[in-house]
């Protein structure tokens, strides 16, 4: 379940007293005509008579079925259906409408996330080129595009499922944006050095197990700027499979012609809900003083526990240490 602000036009304060939830039921089966369908049927019927628009609280936005007979421990499968409700669903954060398809993830606590994203933004300069890696549905590529007028805004996704949610997304943002915006599905730990060049700023997001090694590598290796990196993109820029995952699944061109920069990221943002994980990736981009971490901080987003979100800042390069001023002081003759 996950609970939705479904209105994103209503005051911020009323919008949870007036939510509705979108139930996902996972289905052990391979389709909707399965021996069993008939059960799926009547708990889906249940729900809406419970919740839906003719109950006396109106509390259920929509009900899907995913489709998953595997034993392992991946929660969906790779089939939905849409069984009754709203089919979008949407979530107002970081000042734009985001689209979440059930297969999507998102955050719990909106409004904490909210601040989160706030507090990311003033780490962005106006106008930067920006890639967003593990980039989901985009929230976070979306939301710099509207608040930091950026020049160009790349997000990279593995999940497929985002495409559809990313592209309605992309179609609410202000027409006057003059921004290049752009979704690709590809695996990020797959020569990830290609995402990284010209771009001012990389984002990561990853799940809680952290930053693939190949990631890592990527920008430890991006951080020297000179030969060694366009040496590595051009062993791997020519491989069929890599070229065809470049070209954007969803794109909207920008009104102006920029010129492609030749540059690689001078700041690097990680937001983490793994410690554990952070810690190592942390120790990771700092031991060959590739990065250095510039700033950090931890956001509460489950109230009554132990667990954090951190955002974490790191610039490029070993830290400058600054030069000590040295006072001249005046010599002064005691008067007897």
């Amino acid at each position: 379940m996950a609970l939705t602000t479904y209105n994103t036009s209503l005051p911020s304060a009323e919008r949870y007293s007036n939510g509705k939830v979108q139930i996902a039921l996972v289905w052990n089966s391979r389709s909707e005509i399965s021996f069993n369908s008939k059960k799926l049927a009547s708990l889906s019927k249940f729900l809406w008579e419970k919740g839906g628009p003719m109950s006396v609280k109106h509390f259920i936005h929509s009900v899907w079925a995913n489709f998953q007979t595997s034993s392992s421990n991946i929660i969906f499968g790779g089939r939905w259906r849409h069984l009754v409700g709203e089919q979008e669903f949407w979530e107002h954060i970081g000042g734009v409408d985001i689209c979440l398809a059930p297969a999507s993830f998102g955050q719990a606590n909106t409004q904490a996330f909210n601040s989160l994203l706030y507090k990311l933004g003033k780490y962005v300069k106006h106008g930067s080129s920006v890639v967003e890696l593990y980039a989901g549905v985009g929230i976070i590529g979306l939301s710099l595009a509207s608040s930091r007028k950026c020049r160009s805004v790349k997000c990279v996704e593995i999940n497929k499922e985002s495409k559809l949610p990313f592209e309605k997304s992309l179609a609410r943002l202000p027409k006057s944006l003059d921004c290049s915006i752009s979704w690709h599905c590809a695996d990020v730990s797959v020569a990830p050095i290609h995402w990284l060049e010209g771009s001012d700023v990389v984002v990561v997001d990853p799940p809680r197990k952290g930053l693939d090694a190949s990631v890592i590598d990527a920008l430890q290796i991006a951080s020297l700027r000179g030969q060694a990196a366009i040496e590595v993109l051009n062993r791997v820029e020519k491989r069929p499979w890599l070229m065809r995952a470049q070209k954007a699944s969803v794109k909207k061109e920008s009104k102006t012609n920029w010129d492609e920069p030749a540059s690689w990221p001078e700041a690097l943002i990680y937001v983490s809900c793994g410690w554990e994980s952070f810690k190592q990736d942390c120790r990771a981009l700092l031991s060959n003083k590739a990065w250095h971490l510039e700033n950090a901080h931890a956001f509460n987003f489950f109230p009554g526990t132990d667990s954090i979100e951190v955002l974490a800042v790191f610039k490029r390069g070993p830290r400058k240490t600054p030069k000590k001023k040295h006072s001249k002081t005046k010599r002064t003759q005691r008067s007897r």
